[in-house]
């Protein structure tokens, strides 16, 4: 006797009892088919996702924003930056001949309740793609288990992902710019007195920051919080009063910068001060940190700020639309 018993939240193929016997097995209360259980429980490391990752999104038709595209990397973030949940909750596999085929993960926030998703990186194209992806999406959502926005950053040529995205009932949000720029394509400019940030200035920065990044993935207090040796805060004073500020991080065991917030007080604009920040930003990570590429991402509609960074020396690398589901 043969009775429809359910679906497999994998590949939404139907389940049956049969002589009363579950033709599926149960997790955590979830039905899946005996297939999509082994690809579930498949085991995989930080190095075999690194590797896996660097390799696809090296190509800008795979290319997920901020993952990375230098295994090292890639690896180092997964093992020692990378969700606040267990690393193997926070991505699903498909592996065929004990090889991974298809991955997607999310850096996962516990206090904001939110994921960034890594992925999905498949090797295969068209509706293959589209299989895979949809699988992955389900096993991670049952391994995550939690309630919560997700959201990602995908090149405009990556129209597999934007597409699924899209299917997922994901709403486009913006479109981002990342600009690069490494030592010998620095331009000379104006020079002007930019300072590294101490305590007397907090509470103007605080202001400043909070008025130019209102909903910031990093807060003021965050940014104060960030402060080391390779975490930097500079700012401009003028009358008195705070002209602006540039805050870096670097990475000098990837040869990499970033410069992550950058704000001009708007009664100094024109007067040259952003440009100085970004001098001194860039002699920071450049001359101290020694680092080989600095990068900065930046709204597409904020034409005036991509001005101002390709006269310094920037150059587009990569164009992103962000989602949020």
């Amino acid at each position: 006797m043969k009775e429809l018993a359910g679906k497999c939240t994998g590949c939404c193929k139907d389940l049956y009892c049969r002589d009363g016997f579950f033709e599926g097995e149960i997790d955590e209360g979830t039905a899946f088919c005996f297939p999509c259980s082994n690809q579930l429980r498949s085991d995989f490391t930080e190095e075999e996702i690194g590797l896996f990752i660097a390799r696809l999104n090296k190509n800008p038709a795979q290319h997920t924003g901020y993952c990375g595209t230098e295994e090292m990397e890639v690896t180092d973030t997964l093992l020692n930056d990378f969700s606040d949940l267990s690393f193997k909750n926070s991505f699903a596999v498909l592996k065929e001949d004990g090889k991974i085929i298809a991955a997607l993960g999310a850096d996962w926030d516990m206090e904001a309740a939110s994921g960034e998703l890594w992925g999905p990186f498949s090797l295969k194209d068209g509706e293959e793609w589209q299989e895979d992806a949809g699988r992955l999406w389900r096993f991670l959502k049952h391994k995550i288990n939690h309630n919560g926005t997700w959201h990602g950053f995908y090149n405009e040529q990556n129209q597999q992902a934007i597409n699924w995205i899209s299917l997922q009932g994901a709403v486009h949000k913006s479109k981002e710019v990342i600009l690069r720029v490494i030592p010998e394509e620095i331009k000379p400019g104006k020079q002007m007195e930019v300072e590294e940030f101490t305590a007397p200035y907090t509470e103007k920065f605080k202001s400043l920051h909070t008025s130019a990044f209102p909903a910031g993935y990093f807060s003021s207090d965050e940014i104060l919080r960030r402060q080391n040796n390779h975490n930097r805060l500079f700012v401009v004073q003028e009358n008195q009063r705070l002209a602006g500020y540039v805050y870096v991080e670097a990475s000098p065991a990837h040869g990499e910068g970033s410069i992550e917030f950058i704000t001009v007080n708007p009664n100094f604009r024109g007067q040259g001060v952003g440009e100085a920040l970004l001098k001194r930003a860039a002699a920071f990570l450049f001359q101290e940190m020694n680092v080989k590429e600095i990068s900065i991402c930046v709204n597409a509609g904020n034409e005036a700020a991509i001005h101002l960074y390709k006269k310094v020396g920037f150059s587009e690398k990569h164009r992103l639309s962000f989602y949020k589901l």
